[in-house]
């Protein structure tokens, strides 16, 4: 739950501050917090400007734009609380999915050898460096020791010293369940499935 709120102050906080800009009307949500009154963006020549129209006798008074963004974090952040909520739940749902499917698999995977037939880098640069791993594209072709060999493509994580271990024609062993062949995973302890729940699984 403190995930949750953290991320929603977080998305709160960009979209007060960038989203005024864009968007100056979104700062009347802070209204009621700061103004007595009717809180409205002034029209922009040097940068963002509110005002407060007093609700009794309309007198006009200026109101600075960083308070106006400080007041609207956590009205945004309150209002983001739900659906980052929702969106988090059903993201570890489908983490805690993947990852019982990955140890099912590996629960009845027999060993394989398959061949690299082509290297794609791909993925995200922020999990490469906090990682030093590269998310790789592989097209294998897997050779069962009970069956005809076929072609797999497969997303791996590789730790970014093993990379020359996956260059076209290399040969390597790998792990696979018999009933669900497309799922390859490597059985090298420098490469894992590239799932979107992160898991590592060697």
């Amino acid at each position: 739950m403190f995930a949750r709120l953290l991320l929603s102050l977080l998305l709160g906080f960009i979209f007060s501050t960038a989203g005024l800009v864009i968007l100056p009307d979104l700062g009347r949500l802070a209204g009621p917090l700061i103004c007595a009154g009717t809180l409205e963006p002034e029209e922009r020549r040097s940068g963002l400007r509110y005002r407060c129209i007093a609700a009794g006798d309309g007198r006009i008074e200026p109101v600075p734009a960083d308070r106006v963004v400080l007041a609207t974090l956590p009205v945004l952040a309150a209002l983001l609380l739900v659906p980052v909520s929702v969106l988090v739940a059903r993201y570890e749902q489908r983490a805690r999915r993947a990852a019982h499917e990955i140890q099912a698999d590996l629960s009845r995977a027999v060993v394989a050898r398959a061949e690299v037939l082509e290297v794609a880098r791909h993925g995200n640069l922020k999990r490469q460096i906090l990682m030093r791993v590269a998310e790789l594209q592989l097209l294998l072709w897997v050779q069962p020791p009970n069956g005809r060999p076929y072609e797999a493509r497969v997303a791996w994580l590789v730790e970014e010293a093993n990379m020359r271990e996956l260059r076209p024609g290399a040969v390597i062993p790998v792990r696979l369940n018999p009933d669900r062949p497309a799922r390859v995973y490597p059985a090298a302890p420098w490469a894992y499935v590239a799932f979107d729940s992160g898991e590592r699984n060697g």
